[in-house]
C-alpha cells in the first residue's frame, strides 16, 4: 500500500497552481512520490553531522560589483 505525505501532497498541488502548471491526475502520483524521495535525501544531508572546526564555504555571487 503506497501513502502518500499529505503535506508534500499539498504542496505539489499548490505549486502547480502557483506557476499555472496543469498537472494531470495520472501524473500526480509520480510527481508526490519524487518529491517525497527528494526530501528524503535532502534530509540525509542536513542530518550529517560535522564537526565544528569545518568551515563554511565562501558565499558565491555571480554579481562582481
Amino acid at each position: 500500500m503506497n501513502t502518500e505525505n499529505p503535506a508534500i501532497a499539498a504542496l505539489v498541488d499548490a505549486q502547480a497552481l502557483a506557476i499555472g502548471l496543469p498537472l494531470d491526475a495520472a501524473h500526480r502520483p509520480g510527481v508526490v512520490q519524487n518529491l517525497e524521495r527528494l526530501a528524503e535525501m535532502a534530509q540525509a544531508v542536513m542530518d550529517f553531522p560535522l564537526p565544528h572546526e569545518v568551515e563554511p564555504a565562501a558565499v558565491f555571487s555571480h554579481d562582481k560589483s
